[in-house]
């Protein structure tokens, strides 16, 4: 897996854990601490009332949005799960100020309007094909100008610079449908 080529998906994992950027707590006593991929894994293969009663000791919104983000992840192909798990893990190791950068971007991103969204899905898919310079190269080009805000042109190169920068490392057009930045979204 290409080292940042997926970052934007696994934010949007990462939210399944991170909600709002807090890490949930395990209840007391837990005995270790599972990667959170597993404690992911394992929290979706609950039978309800066991996942109900880990949850309870969550804010009502936190668990309810939480809950949300769970049926939605149980939702997906198998093959698409184990790929957020990756991507997830992947994501939490980055420094923290990949992490954040990468959260701010996803929080303009979600704030779109869904048929801008949806325009910029495109682009990303398009821009992630794309060798580092010619990257460069579409985002300065007179179309993407013409046919993006300047705060969704800000969006692209905010998105270009969390994509590997050495060449040879970017994804075919084999692999992009999996790699889209809003998998989890309600779209």
């Amino acid at each position: 897996m290409p080292a940042l080529d997926k970052l934007l998906t696994a934010v949007l994992v990462g939210f399944l854990l991170l909600i709002d950027g807090a890490p949930a707590q395990p209840p007391s006593g837990a005995q270790g601490s599972p990667s959170p991929g597993r404690a992911l894994d394992r929290l979706s293969r609950m039978p309800p009332e066991q996942r109900k009663r880990l949850l309870e000791h969550l804010p009502p919104e936190r668990r309810r949005r939480l809950e949300e983000r769970l049926e939605r992840y149980n939702a997906l192909p198998p093959d698409e799960r184990r790929r957020l798990l990756e991507q997830l893990e992947h994501f939490l190791r980055l420094p923290s100020e990949q992490q954040d950068a990468a959260r701010r971007l996803f929080r303009r991103y979600t704030a779109l309007p869904e048929d801008r969204r949806k325009l910029l899905h495109q682009e990303f898919q398009a821009l992630r094909t794309l060798p580092p310079a010619e990257r460069r190269a579409r985002i300065e080009s007179p179309e993407v100008r013409k046919r993006y805000s300047s705060m969704e042109s800000r969006i692209l190169k905010e998105y270009i610079e969390l994509l590997p920068q050495e060449s040879g490392q970017h994804d075919g057009p084999a692999s992009k449908a999996a790699n889209s930045p809003d998998q989890l979204s309600d779209e």
